[in-house]
């Protein structure tokens, strides 16, 4: 089945990954980033006639609207790719003002809540809404609960979509529950961290058939996971 994927972050670590493979499929792949300049830089480095740039934010209702309406002018979305988080930082949670954790809180949940507002009414039932998670909503590093918080929260809004709209487009979250070995991270990365292609592989054959992963919460932790996949094609 073909597909055009709005790609939501994917000029991040896990995004790049992701977008490398789903141009593989011979899929149309619109990336969008907030910012332009690394956004081309990154569509010219695939060099793929499958990958187009769309600078957009999801910050806000009327950011999505417009992305959305700029993704669509290039081609009809039938798949939204959220992959975004804010830059963290090691801190004990009662050391957090009010308004700082209020402020990570809105940088890195809210764009998904907004996103699903927007764009899941106008996928077609065929379609996919897919975000990208992190591990921590099941346990906490040292100075880093406002993640796992954060995290947790964002589990528990994918199922309440997915409870809300039984009838429409598939609705899943995958959690990654590895470090990632990505282009920002690349020079101390350790062997055991999933890459970021061997992610895109993975979510490249959720893409692909999204009813054969049951959800709406989908658990990717470890390289075996994503070779088991790629010996069942």
């Amino acid at each position: 089945m073909s597909r055009t994927i709005l790609l939501v972050g994917a000029t991040g670590d896990v995004g790049q990954g992701i977008a490398r493979a789903l141009v593989q499929q011979d899929w149309n792949v619109i990336a969008a980033a907030r910012s332009a300049e690394p956004l081309e830089a990154f569509v010219g480095s695939v060099q793929s006639a499958y990958l187009a740039g769309c600078v957009g934010d999801i910050a806000s209702e009327e950011g999505a609207t417009a992305l959305w309406t700029a993704a669509n002018e290039i081609s009809p979305v039938d798949t939204v790719i959220v992959s975004i988080n804010a830059l963290s930082r090691a801190h004990p949670l009662a050391a957090w003002s009010s308004d700082d954790l209020t402020a990570f809180w809105n940088a890195n949940l809210v764009p998904h809540f907004v996103a699903a507002k927007i764009f899941l009414p106008r996928l077609p039932a065929s379609g996919l809404f897919l975000g990208i998670g992190g591990g921590t909503a099941d346990f906490v590093i040292p100075k880093l609960g406002h993640m796992s918080m954060i995290q947790a929260a964002q589990r528990m809004m994918y199922r309440s979509l997915a409870m809300e709209q039984p009838d429409g487009a598939h609705v899943r979250e995958l959690i990654v529950a590895s470090m990632v070995n990505g282009a920002s991270t690349r020079d101390r990365a350790r062997p055991e961290w999933l890459s970021d292609d061997e992610i895109g592989q993975y979510v490249r054959r959720l893409v692909a058939a999204p009813g054969k992963f049951a959800g709406p919460i989908v658990m990717l932790k470890s390289r075996e996971q994503v070779e088991q996949l790629a010996e069942s094609d």
